[in-house]
């Protein structure tokens, strides 16, 4: 049976390596975009992103966005000239163009845009300019679509508007966790939805504390998740004292917040939806305790399980199906450019494969990095391919392609 199942893989493999090409679209693995990269520990082969001089920074998207369209054509880049150790220009965001050959600039784009993996298109905010859509295919034409609303304007500087942009299953609205900062005063945090048609405003809250990370429900409009991710301040210190739980995952509808307790650790980090909307998964990372793994909690049950034991994770993100993990591991303690190691959990059969084993410290520990280096590791393609960023100890980062039959072919 196992066997079978590993000769549809590879048959599936080739079919869809087969549509590519006839679309034109170079796979990553035949790509000149693209160099082989082999982990000299777990024989990994993955494929790094060949553009800029060698000791450019090549960074993936933040890992909620998906960096690569799902037909495989156009796979969106953060790149800064140079690296921390040398030094470095203004980070931008580039699109490689797997029919063409070519990478392009996106521009200086300082949030985390929303990309339409099936319509190969982008849509980015700017505080001080407004809502932008531009298609991948015509890389230097900025389509306007609305003005920040004048609800947030009014109070004072927009000093965010998403922490990573997500939009109606229509693409027509925008949720906002956005924080703005009055001339006298304490910044307030503000949530909502924006219509992107007519700038229109939904109020939907205001938390005392800084409520960010916001992404919509895949599947459910009226559903947000947010984080409050500071809560290890005075605020959530109080808040854990007074109910037990430690206030990381909310649920947010107009009107109302609700807080998913992590009940096996009671600690949570860099939650997701799941692709189908039904459940969350975050990190319940510490320092290499046996509880400290990626947990899963189902939307409609409410039950919580450990979904991949792999102690120190970071950032993780589910394959569509369910059945894979992908996770990042900070296993000699975190800091911003320490060493990092990428996982790929089985949970059908409890195995795990290294993307990439441990790497040497981008910047040491003392010079902390400032282009937020973490590998960030999420499946694109219906599941096909990892995209993750790995770090280089002379101060520069890859993009890595990591192929996922490989790696169910190693987990089973």
């Amino acid at each position: 049976m196992k066997k079978n199942i590993s000769k549809f893989l590879k048959l599936a493999c080739v079919l869809v390596l087969a549509s590519a090409c006839s679309s034109g679209v170079k796979a990553p693995e035949e790509s000149s975009l693209f160099e082989k990269r082999v982990d000299p520990v777990s024989g990994v082969v993955s494929y790094a992103l060949n553009y800029g001089a060698p000791d450019d920074n090549k960074q993936s998207l933040y890992f909620v966005t998906k960096s690569m369209t799902e037909d495989g054509r156009f796979l969106v880049f953060q790149h800064t000239v140079g690296n921390e150790l040398k030094g470095f220009e203004p980070r931008r965001l580039k699109v490689a163009d797997l029919k063409k050959e070519e990478v392009y600039d996106l521009g200086e784009i300082r949030m985390t845009p929303f990309i339409e993996t099936k319509e190969n298109y982008m849509v980015y905010g700017d505080p001080q300019r407004g809502f932008f859509k531009k298609y991948f295919a015509e890389p230097d034409k900025e389509i306007k679509l609305c003005d920040i609303p004048e609800e947030l304007s009014s109070l004072g500087r927009v000093t965010r508007l998403a922490s990573h942009l997500t939009l109606t299953q229509d693409r027509q609205k925008a949720f906002l966790d956005a924080a703005v900062k009055p001339e006298d005063g304490k910044e307030r945090y503000i949530q909502g939805m924006l219509n992107l048609v007519d700038g229109s405003w939904d109020l939907w809250g205001e938390t005392e504390w800084n409520c960010n990370h916001g992404q919509l429900n895949p599947v459910n409009d009226s559903l947000a998740m947010c984080a409050w991710e500071t809560a290890w301040g005075d605020l959530g210190q109080a808040y854990q004292k007074e109910t037990g739980w430690y206030p990381r995952m909310w649920l947010v509808r107009k009107g109302s917040k609700t807080l998913i307790p992590a009940e096996h650790r009671n600690f949570a980090s860099h939650e997701i939806w799941d692709d189908d909307g039904k459940g969350v998964s975050w990190c319940g990372h510490g320092w290499m305790e046996e509880e400290d793994c990626v947990y899963h909690y189902d939307l409609a049950t409410g039950k919580q399980e450990a979904w991949a034991k792999v102690p120190g994770s970071r950032h993780n993100y589910c394959s569509p199906d369910n059945k894979y993990v992908v996770l990042d591991q900070a296993p000699n303690g975190w800091w911003r450019g320490g060493p990092w190691a990428v996982a790929f959990y089985n949970r059908e059969t409890d195995k795990t494969a290294w993307v990439y084993t441990v790497r040497e410290p981008l910047v040491p520990r003392d010079k902390p990095s400032v282009l937020h280096p973490d590998p960030h590791p999420h499946f694109v393609m219906n599941g096909r391919y990892i995209i993750s960023t790995a770090n280089n100890a002379d101060g520069h980062m890859d993009l890595y392609v990591t192929p996922v039959d490989q790696l169910i072919e190693m987990t089973k």
